[in-house]
């Protein structure tokens, strides 16, 4: 019955639910649907709230994956994009990926370079959460599902470099290489006296003395 539940339910509905139950025994769990742009936060006394996020947008994809925010800053500057204002900033990537405030407008489309936008009160609220149950040794706890709109699955740059295709190949066994197998319709055709001087002397044709004979004068 379990499964049956779980093929027919949305995902953003089985994470919700999963977050609520573990709400009692956690710290503040998040969860991020990039499909949805949507950001669930839930605290261990069930307190939730849901928000529009901007995630990263097509070719900087937001990873998917489990997370744990690690960092907190409330007032971050990116030194890798001039300075970017990054208020209530809390990271869960080593990539320096984080969610934070922004003061850009149009949440719920994919517009950053990977982290994950709220609006600076919501960002405010939820480093709030964290900070109150514990803050960085809290072990708050973020998951991130679904796929960027327009985009493709992120995949963490740590995790998502793969084998090149071309040491996959592998030998077939018991296999010659092509150019060590003969082919004999590709052999030319030799003629009878050919054929009578690559035999070894005294072998004869047909065991007898006399060709043999016969085949030495020919040879010569």
């Amino acid at each position: 019955m379990f499964t049956l539940l779980k093929q027919f339910t949305p995902p953003a509905i089985l994470l919700a639910g999963t977050l609520a139950a573990q709400a009692a025994f956690a710290k503040v769990q998040i969860a991020i649907d990039l499909s949805a742009q949507q950001l669930t936060a839930t605290r261990k006394n069930g307190d939730t709230v849901v928000w529009k996020i901007s995630s990263g947008r097509p070719g900087f994809e937001t990873p998917t994956g489990h997370y744990v925010v690690y960092r907190m800053e409330p007032d971050h500057k990116s030194d890798e994009y001039e300075q970017a204002p990054m208020p209530y900033a809390m990271f869960f990537s080593s990539r320096g990926l984080a969610i934070h405030g922004t003061y850009e407008r149009g949440l719920g489309r994919p517009a950053s370079h990977g982290c994950v936008r709220l609006s600076v009160a919501n960002a405010k609220k939820l480093y709030e959460w964290i900070s109150e149950d514990g803050g960085e040794t809290s072990g708050a706890e973020v998951e991130i599902i679904g796929m960027t709109p327009g985009g493709r699955r992120g995949k963490d740059r740590e995790t998502a470099r793969q084998p090149s295709r071309e040491f996959e190949r592998e030998p077939v066994l018991g296999r010659a290489p092509a150019a060590a197998v003969r082919d004999p319709r590709r052999e030319p055709e030799r003629s009878s006296i050919q054929q009578n001087v690559d035999k070894p002397a005294g072998a004869g044709r047909n065991g007898d003395p006399f060709e043999d004979l016969v085949d030495s004068v020919w040879r010569f």
